[in-house]
């Protein structure tokens, strides 16, 4: 069966999955859809800072959570430009989900909010910790993660997990690709990080998948 597989799975036939699921279609449900509500490259990344962070647990309540925010805040950028971390704190007052709370939600939008005082954009500040010579995105993920936990008053929490520490930073890197891909699912928006240096953090059951198809 696993050869069979093997022999079945090459370039052409995923591009060709590819060419059929790539579209906007495909999207809902998913917390990727807020992101498209969003015409300013300023909004998308806060929005999709937010989404991704709030994407573990069933889909239904991870949207209702995400509306919830975004409902809160009105147009993203000028409210984080606007906010101090007591206002957020009152913002997100009573806000749950799952085992996330309005405080943590407030604390990691405090640091974003300063980290774009500070260098203008969330994108400005992942590229401030690239280096051509960087494999991979983790490097300047590690740099972008203590940036904003220090101006949220700590580092390493569930919502900005360090790479350093063990963690995979599933939801941080699915909000790499959906700011660095572009096509019709991805909106994309930034263009100073290479694709090819994405991480795809795997499951279990995704490793397995991946090892039968060779």
């Amino acid at each position: 069966m696993c050869a069979k597989l093997r022999a079945g799975i090459n370039r052409e036939a995923l591009d060709g999955l590819y060419c059929v699921y790539n579209r906007r279609d495909f999207v809902s449900p998913d917390p990727l859809e807020f992101v498209w509500l969003y015409d300013d490259p300023l909004d998308r990344e806060i929005v999709g800072l937010i989404s991704s962070s709030l994407a573990y647990g069933r889909v239904a309540q991870i949207l209702r959570s995400v509306s919830a925010v975004l409902d809160r805040m009105g147009v993203p950028s000028a409210f984080l430009r606007n906010s101090t971390l007591e206002s957020l704190r009152n913002t997100f007052s009573g806000f749950r989900h799952r085992f996330t709370t309005g405080d943590d939600l407030a604390l990691m939008l405090h640091g974003a909010a300063a980290a774009i005082d500070k260098y203008g954009s969330i994108e400005s500040c992942f590229m401030a910790g690239m280096n051509s010579g960087d494999e991979t995105v983790l490097p300047a993920l590690e740099i972008f993660v203590r940036e904003l936990g220090s101006n949220a008053g700590g580092d390493g929490s569930y919502l900005l997990p360090l790479p350093s520490r063990g963690s995979a930073c599933k939801r941080l890197n699915l909000f790499l690709r959906w700011m660095v891909r572009e096509d019709e699912v991805d909106p994309g928006g930034w263009h100073g990080v290479p694709a090819s240096k994405l991480v795809v953090p795997l499951d279990t059951h995704m490793y397995q998948i991946c090892r039968v198809l060779g």
